[in-house]
């Protein structure tokens, strides 16, 4: 008898499982689908280049003070030299601090960025989520850069309804 108790739970437990309904997305092909997303990503490149520029133009321009402090070291004064220590120093960690708070975490590029790209991640998102409650969808896997995913039905990759949908 519980041989038979235990059969039918698994049975209908295995038949729970495969009656969920599964669909796979990409989402870097949907968000490359989009201009504004691919025009901002243009942008905040461009903004992350330029303030690369000055960084690098920053750090070169102390390399050379500190090349040229190294050839008229042996002809300064212990506290001529001194000074022109900390100034270099002094200019490495203004640069440094300058770079921190442009690239860091929650620097000015970071903040530029969700700025920018967070409206269309809820527009994506929300699109994802609607059509997925009225197709009656359980699970929706995004297939972009994962690597457990082996394998995939093609059949079950809804990716173009949602460029469709947006």
């Amino acid at each position: 008898m519980k041989k038979i108790v235990f059969l039918t739970a698994a049975i209908l437990l295995t038949a729970g499982v495969f009656a969920q309904k599964t669909a796979f997305i990409n989402t870097e092909t949907i968000f490359r689908s989009i201009p504004e997303y691919t025009a901002a990503l243009t942008q905040i490149d461009q903004l992350a280049q330029e303030e690369q520029a000055r960084v690098d133009a920053d750090f070169a321009r102390i390399a050379e003070m500190y090349e040229r402090y190294q050839y008229q070291r042996s002809g300064l004064s212990e506290t001529a030299r001194r000074q022109v220590e900390d100034n270099i120093i002094k200019l490495e960690d203004e640069a440094t601090q300058k770079q921190a708070a442009f690239f860091g975490p929650e620097g000015t590029l970071m903040q530029r960025r969700i700025e920018l790209l967070k409206p269309i991640q809820d527009r994506v998102f929300q699109t994802i989520d609607r059509i997925a409650q009225e197709q009656g969808y359980d699970m929706i896997t995004d297939i972009s850069n994962n690597p457990s995913i082996v394998y995939y039905n093609r059949e079950l990759d809804i990716t173009q309804v949602i460029v469709s949908a947006l």
